[in-house]
């Protein structure tokens, strides 16, 4: 079972008793399938529970009669294409006014909102389980219906996209806070706090990595720093002998030597010295070692 599969499962499984809500979720799957024709309203649909989605709501709305026959089309495999009709009679003008109603309030309304924003995603909505990627994708045949949603969700200060792809228009969302207020616009409230404990555990997990990343980082920094400063004094010893060196620097050179993987705070502490104040002896250290190798040339 896909990601987008369980997340519009659990949408079948809710009833809205909200008539406008209903029937701007109606609206959004209509609209967005290009369903409104002059003497009929007609979606030709794949999915048999989206299918008998629009049929459930048709009955909910409206008194008008309601067709639904399926053919057998062997486009991509074979496989059943269902196709709802609601033909001209009487009232059908009637019914249509009441999306004009939906489509000037929509704006305005939450709840017709989300049941618009949930109709366009049961009919063209896909999205990533939150495991791989966070991602929702809304593949849209119209512009105009495109330009509409991206409009909506503009407005509500999500951060949305529009381009092209497979001869579609395209909204999508990248950032999981926006995806979450999606879900939650949609009603799938059970998936939604799985998507929620997936993005918990998946920071948790990736600020771990990071932090042990940092530390093995800090620790190699501090292991070939070590190995520097061992090699600069065992060629002063082999050169000239430690103990030419100031009472300080054969001091700090044979910390070094006897601690070969503590970090310049930790040689500090030894001796109750700074860490720029280790550093800095260090620095004449590497100048002696310098000037020997340039001698040596």
């Amino acid at each position: 079972m896909s990601y987008t599969f369980r997340i519009k499962d659990e949408i079948f499984s809710k009833e809205i008793d909200s008539y406008d809500e209903n029937l701007a979720e109606i609206y959004g799957i209509l609209y967005s399938k290009n369903a409104f024709y002059e003497k009929k309203i007609e979606i030709t649909l794949e999915n048999y529970p989206l299918s008998q989605r629009v049929v459930e709501l048709f009955k909910k709305l409206t008194n008008l009669k309601t067709f639904i026959k399926y053919s057998i089309s062997k486009k991509l495999g074979e496989h059943k294409v269902y196709v709802v009709t609601i033909p001209y009679q009487m009232g059908y003008n009637k019914f249509l006014d009441s999306f004009r109603l939906i489509e000037e309030q929509l704006d305005q309304r939450e709840d017709l909102y989300n049941g618009f924003l949930r109709g366009l995603f049961l009919a063209c909505g896909y999205i990533k389980d939150p495991e791989k990627e966070y991602a929702i994708d809304f593949f849209i045949d119209s512009e105009e219906v495109a330009d509409k949603l991206y409009s909506l969700l503009k407005s509500r200060d999500k951060r949305c996209f529009k381009t092209t792809k497979r001869n579609k228009f395209l909204i999508y969302l990248r950032n999981s806070e926006d995806i979450m207020d999606v879900l939650v616009a949609v009603g799938v409230l059970k998936e939604f706090f799985k998507y929620e404990e997936t993005i918990m555990m998946k920071e948790i997990k990736n600020k771990t990595i990071r932090e042990i990343n940092w530390e093995v980082a800090n620790e190699t920094k501090t292991l070939n720093t070590g190995r520097k400063h061992v090699l600069m004094i065992e060629y002063i010893d082999k050169e000239i002998g430690l103990s030419s060196l100031t009472s300080v620097l054969q001091e700090m050179a044979m910390l070094r030597l006897q601690n070969p993987e503590f970090s310049l705070h930790e040689l500090g502490n030894l001796i109750n010295l700074s860490k720029s104040g280790v550093r800095n002896r260090f620095r004449r250290i590497e100048k002696i070692y310098n000037d020997l190798k340039e001698e040596n040339k």
